[in-house]
């Protein structure tokens, strides 16, 4: 039997250290990598502040500045407050929310070049809109910022008319363009999502930027109601509502229709009286001109009653 020679069996011994050896050494680099890998926080950027500014002159002035917030932000509220009588070093200024005091907001402002500037940065959410106010203990001077989503200033002091049957539009419309519009009908908890798919047979809604429509279809009684339009912007929504009636088309007709029936009446006593004081012949007794004055008394009577339903009738509309 052959057996190997020792050269052979010796380079087979190297050739296997060899793979063990690389083996190890690509297990070693790896480890070494696991080891020097490490996760490095990304850096986090300031956050964007934003500032505004108002400027109060003199003593017990009262300024106010609407702010329209469409995004959750940080924004810095400054106050710069100038024309103080006899200039002194320093003065005390602090910070409200809503008329309450803000909790450690309180601070000593230096002059600076005659001026008194108060600032403070604030995290502006949803929760958080509100009137911010910096005040001035010694003068009393005050600036009020108003913060709060875009208010939809159109709202109708009267609601809109139409009639069962017919088709009628409400719009709403923004100086700012919100991310969408969103319509919803009043109802007696709260408010109903006004679904175009579901009903497609009953409203349309329309988006134009700033601006939307909705229009309600084949109007009944039932249509009759409050319709809230929503701007949705990423901080809060902005709502407002168009009161919408619905007439019968017999509704404006009622008015008159009782105004003819008291002209009926009133024609019909006329002509009876006419009748009734007609010169007779001297054979017809005084007993005979009686059905008339009954029939003249019973139609006043009528004439009384329609014109106190009536009176009634329309106090209560009045009311």
């Amino acid at each position: 039997m052959h057996r190997p020679s020792r050269t052979q069996h010796s380079c087979c011994q190297r050739s296997l250290f060899s793979m063990a050896g690389v083996r190890q050494l690509i297990l070693l680099l790896l480890y070494c990598e696991g080891m020097n890998t490490e996760t490095t926080p990304s850096p986090q950027s300031d956050p964007l502040i934003t500032t505004r500014k108002a400027v109060s002159k003199g003593q017990n002035q009262v300024i106010i500045e609407q702010l329209e917030i469409l995004t959750p932000q940080y924004i810095e509220l400054l106050c710069n407050l100038t024309d103080i009588p006899n200039n002194p070093p320093y003065i005390t200024g602090y910070w409200t929310k809503d008329g309450q005091e803000i909790e450690n907001s309180e601070e000593t402002v230096n002059r600076n070049n005659e001026q008194y500037i108060l600032k403070k940065t604030f995290n502006i959410l949803a929760r958080d809109l509100g009137n911010y106010s910096c005040i001035f203990r010694e003068n009393q001077a005050q600036v009020t910022f108003v913060l709060d989503v875009p208010v939809i200033k159109d709202k109708r002091d009267k609601p809109v008319v139409s009639y069962t049957g017919d088709s009628v539009v409400l719009d709403c419309k923004l100086k700012h363009t919100p991310n969408t519009w969103i319509w919803y009908k009043a109802n007696n908890t709260g408010k109903e999502l006004i679904n175009v798919t579901a009903n497609p047979l009953k409203y349309k809604i329309f988006i134009y930027g700033n601006k939307t429509k909705l229009t309600v279809l084949n109007l009944t009684e039932e249509d009759s109601g409050k319709y809230i339009c929503s701007a949705e912007f990423d901080i809060k929504p902005s709502e407002s509502y168009v009161e919408l009636k619905v007439l019968s088309y017999t509704e404006p007709l009622k008015p008159f229709i009782a105004i003819v029936v008291e002209v009926i009446v009133l024609v019909t006593l006329i002509l009876l009286w006419e009748k009734c004081n007609k010169p007779q012949n001297d054979n017809i007794s005084a007993g005979e001109n009686e059905p008339c004055s009954e029939q003249i008394s019973k139609l006043t009577r009528d004439e009384s009653n329609g014109v106190e339903k009536n009176t009634a009738r329309q106090r209560k509309l009045e009311h």
